[in-house]
């Protein structure tokens, strides 16, 4: 087993209050968009049916956000989320939640490899109702003098399209960089130059699962991922996010499970500070672990797959117990694969 890094990477935890008060109301952001955009949606909508003159100033300014969101081309919305993350006002977000980093490969390694011209998949769990984690995660790695700088477009987050087409939340959440979630659409990327992915692996079902004394991960027949890499000769590095099941509270019955896993989208009840859609005041800590340095298989038989599979979920709790330590919230918690 890999030695744990006694020391974080980088860390957050001595923000003044008014860091901590902006990064509250900047994070707030997020999550309560999961919210508002359904919402305006659907009274938008409603409005519209109903509406005597629909050619009514009342009616057309309540569309406005709508028509702006539908105007805004996708393609900007990276670099225009490169500039945002580095402002003042996102970095203070990792302040609100104390948030760590351990990185057992830093950026400059995973920049390096794309120089060398290979690609990684970086193996994200669990996804939670919002992923504060990696928020914070994306701007301390713009913040910093060694992160990723521009080479974060290089390592766009794979959604459901869901996601990338709800006018409003799909503006909010592009700044990020999202691509196709496809199967598809993702092998011709990682057969590219640069062409690495973020990949939520588990998905946003994995939220209903979690408890104050177990976490669940969803793995054993999400075996997709492994075949891709071996085709496309990407690695697999996994990343826990200790936090993204905390920072938010949701329902969590077997039915909203069951059609969120159709939908591809959190379809649940969910609050958090003042049993709003606010982020609770929660530590957050990000560990990512080495590549497993899978070779390439063009044509993997199921036994491959089946090896490097039962491989990485090896290293994926290994790296859960390693860092588990360096956050109350997860110290007696054990992970379970599911």
């Amino acid at each position: 087993m890999v030695p744990a890094l006694t020391e974080p990477t980088r860390s957050y935890i001595d923000g003044t209050p008014t860091q901590r008060r902006l990064g509250f109301v900047a994070a707030s952001i997020f999550s309560a968009t999961y919210v508002i955009a359904p919402v305006y949606l659907l009274v938008t909508g409603v409005t519209l049916v109903r509406a005597k003159r629909p050619l009514a100033k009342e009616v057309w300014l309540l569309t406005l956000p709508l028509i702006a969101s539908a105007l805004i081309p996708a393609k900007i919305l990276p670099k225009f989320g490169r500039w945002l993350l580095q402002t003042k006002f996102m970095a203070c977000v990792p302040y609100y939640f104390e948030y760590e980093e351990f990185h057992e490969i830093t950026d400059q390694e995973v920049l390096k490899l794309h120089d060398e011209g290979k690609r990684v998949i970086g193996c994200m769990h669990p996804h939670g109702v919002f992923p504060f984690v990696s928020v914070c995660a994306v701007t301390s790695t713009l913040q910093a003098n060694d992160g990723f700088g521009d080479g974060i477009l290089d390592l766009p987050t794979a959604v459901a399209n869901v996601i990338r087409t709800m006018p409003i939340l799909k503006d909010v959440v592009g700044v990020f960089g999202c691509i196709d979630a496809s199967g598809s659409y993702l092998k011709s990327r990682l057969q590219r130059r640069k062409g690495s992915v973020v990949l939520y692996v588990g998905g946003m079902v994995e939220l209903f699962y979690a408890s104050p004394k177990k976490e669940t991960v969803f793995l054993k027949k999400r075996k997709g991922f492994v075949k891709l890499a071996l085709r496309t000769g990407a690695d697999l590095v996994p990343v826990y996010l200790f936090g993204n099941t905390t920072s938010l509270e949701a329902l969590k019955w077997p039915i909203l499970a069951k059609i969120s896993r159709k939908t591809g989208v959190s379809f649940t009840l969910f609050w958090g500070r003042w049993f709003l859609p606010l982020p609770k005041k929660v530590k957050l800590t990000y560990a990512r672990g080495r590549p497993l340095g899978l070779p390439h298989i063009e044509n993997p038989t199921d036994a491959d797959v089946e090896k490097y599979h039962a491989l990485y979920v090896q290293k994926l709790v290994e790296l859960f117990d390693r860092y588990k330590k360096f956050n109350p919230d997860y110290a007696d918690k054990q992970l379970a694969v599911e």
